[in-house]
């Protein structure tokens, strides 16, 4: 079956496709392109499909200029005093600090007294994190330390949450851990979370764990969030990092696409406007701060980084419009994708070979556009519905390299095919006849017509074909002809010679068409010696009584492509063709003779044994043409030189070419 090539070729189809798709599995269950291509794939849905930015947070940057109004790094507590006093009149829905308090400070006083504005404020959230590498456990991280607030801080606050980055491989921070466990199994959950479940009203503690989800109830619509292995919530990143507080020219929050960033000291001495924190969660970290490298490469930073504190405000606005990206689509919808657009790919190539390879390519870049275009729709919108999964793109990308496959699986065969073609097409036509019949077809020049050249032809006759054709069967014939035939063109292909035509029991050979060629007159009657010689040395070997007479002529023909359109074969024609030909009598060329013309003769050189067999006409001349039997050309000699006639030929003979 599958030596039908057609059959072949659609067996290589479906064994690179099935291939293909069990590859794409293996490497989707194995997650082996999630920290490489598909996170690449990941941060550029992100960056072309943002979240709104909708006011809901403020950053309160702990800067520069705060560090020049307080002092050196870390700040006095009494800054952070100070900065709760200054917001609880502004009337925010919850105070969220990104800064670990986890040591008391020098002088107690400053803790009592941050502890008093924390618990007077009543809506104040603290860090906390695990320490030290994490184990991961059943969609968490176990740590075998906590670092907590002091005990002081900690009562006075409304809660705490854990604040610790989990950059990928590539050192981009793209989810933020849902929670952790400490050492005796306690639960943390994250700040951000914590300070979304506040402003909410949402139950937290009430939140269950549903496989790779987490459900937050909330009077506004559950919250489900996707939870990974690590238990790590993708962040849908609603703007890029801000400018510094010193270089924003907008400041403070003229950009709509910008999380609301002022600065801790402007808070504290009382020029920020009440808008821009009433209601509003408010953040305090390290931003536009020289003195802490709180910062990360993130999906759409566009090579600047993120600050710990705005990560935290990507994530809780993540919360609260309950849109969370996915990294990838599930399995069996990534398997079903790679699969349809890998054999569409593969039936393309099949089909148009190079054109259709550039078809399936036009095919993927649609469908790439076309998964980010529904990635968008499905992300459009004020409040989501829950979390949206990035295409697979990347594990349907490989199919582009099957398709490579195929294609030079194709060509390799079609090569093997004109190989082929070239094989069988030269059983028919001489391989220079077949070359120059591909070359002038190649350059669309293949058609009826001719070009004067100068040749020499030789004619080969079998003696007594009727009679030897009389006592042999038709097959066994037809073999001994085919048999004498292919010694004789394997002898004619050495000396450079065209076989052009077979013609029952002769056949005609050129030198010089098509293609040119030195010595041409020499070389045709060396075939032909050596051809005696070796038709001789078969009949003396017990073969069939099969002798010929060759002759020779050298002169100009008109040399191309004769027949119809539909059906051409390449010849020469003119009258030294008939020459030769009339040369082939057996009343000139005897059994076992070479016998050539004076035009063949002069150009045969001094090293030649010739006999003068007197002269012919040839119709269409007005001179008789010389004959001569050739005994001996340099080597290469005659195997049974027939004795010159008694009388020269010069009567009057009519030939013509047949």
């Amino acid at each position: 079956m599958l030596t039908k090539r057609h059959t072949r070729q659609r067996a290589v189809v479906a064994i690179l496709t099935l291939v293909a798709v069990l590859l794409g599995a293996g490497m989707v269950r194995i997650e082996m392109l999630d920290t490489t291509l598909q996170a690449i794939v990941y941060d550029r849905a992100i960056t072309i499909s943002p979240a709104a930015v909708r006011n809901q947070i403020t950053i309160v940057a702990i800067d520069d200029p705060t560090i020049k109004q307080y002092g050196p790094w870390p700040l006095p507590r009494q800054a952070y005093t100070d900065l709760v006093r200054a917001l609880k009149p502004l009337q925010p829905s919850s105070i969220v600090f990104d800064v670990g308090f986890y040591d008391p400070s020098a002088n107690v006083e400053e803790d009592r007294a941050l502890a008093t504005a924390i618990k007077d404020a009543g809506n104040v959230l603290l860090a906390m994190q695990g320490a030290g590498d994490g184990v991961l456990g059943d969609h968490t991280t176990h740590y075998v330390n906590i670092l907590l607030p002091i005990p002081l801080l900690r009562e006075a606050a409304a809660g705490v949450g854990a604040v610790n980055v989990n950059p990928d491989p590539d050192g981009r921070v793209r989810d933020t851990p849902l929670l952790i466990n400490g050492p005796d199994g306690t639960t943390y959950y994250s700040l951000p979370l914590v300070a979304a479940a506040k402003k909410l009203r949402a139950d937290l503690g009430a939140a269950k764990r549903a496989g790779d989800l987490l459900i937050m109830p909330a009077p506004l619509g559950d919250r489900v969030m996707p939870i990974d292995r690590r238990g790590g919530m993708s962040v849908y990143y609603a703007a890029e990092p801000a400018p510094s507080t010193s270089a924003n020219p907008g400041y403070p929050c003229k950009s709509p696409v910008e999380f609301c960033v002022v600065s801790l000291k402007d808070v504290v001495n009382g020029t920020i406007p009440h808008d821009l924190v009433a209601g509003r969660m408010v953040l305090v970290g390290a931003h536009s701060l020289s003195a802490v490298p709180d910062d990360y490469h993130v999906p759409n930073s566009s090579g600047h980084k993120m600050y710990g504190v705005e990560i935290w405000a990507n994530a809780a606005q993540s919360i609260f419009t309950n849109r969370y990206p996915v990294l990838k689509q599930d399995g069996l919808t990534t398997v079903a994708q790679l699969l349809i657009v890998t054999l569409v790919g593969m039936l393309l190539v099949l089909r148009w070979r190079l054109f259709g390879f550039i078809g399936a390519l036009v095919v993927l870049a649609a469908y790439v556009v076309g998964s980010y275009v529904l990635f968008s729709f499905q992300t459009s919108g004020p409040i989501g519905a829950g979390p949206v999964e990035v295409p697979s793109i990347a594990y349907v990308l490989p199919a582009a390299f099957w398709w490579v496959i195929l294609l030079g699986y194709l060509l390799l065969e079609e090569q093997f095919a004109v190989a082929r073609t070239r094989s069988t097409f030269g059983r028919f036509v001489t391989p220079a006849v077949a070359r120059t019949i591909m070359e002038r077809e190649e350059a669309g020049k293949l058609a009826l017509g001719g070009e004067e050249k100068r040749v020499t032809v030789l004619f080969g006759d079998i003696r007594g074909f009727t009679t030897l054709s009389e006592g042999m069967e038709p097959g066994t014939l037809l073999y001994q002809l085919n048999r004498f035939f292919d010694g004789m063109v394997d002898i004619v292909n050495r000396y450079e010679g065209t076989v052009n035509k077979y013609n029952g029991d002769n056949i005609m050979v050129l030198w010089g068409a098509p293609l040119e060629l030195k010595d041409q007159a020499r070389k045709a009657v060396e075939c032909a010696l050596e051809m005696q010689r070796w038709i001789v040395a078969e009949r003396e070997r017990g073969g069939p009584d099969v002798s010929f007479g060759f002759g020779i002529n050298t002169g100009p023909v008109v040399a191309g492509f004769l027949g119809a359109k539909g059906r051409m074969e390449y010849t020469v024609i003119g009258d030294s063709a008939n020459v030769a030909s009339r040369l082939t009598s057996s009343d000139i060329a005897r059994r076992d003779q070479v016998v050539c013309s004076g035009a063949t003769l002069r150009e045969l050189g001094d090293d030649v044994d010739a006999v003068d067999l007197g002269a012919i006409l040839v119709k269409g001349r007005a001179e008789p043409v010389p004959c001569w039997q050739i005994d001996r050309l340099g080597a290469v000699r005659s195997p049974r030189p027939a004795p010159a006639p008694d009388v020269l030929m010069g009567r009057a003979a009519v030939a013509g070419y047949h």
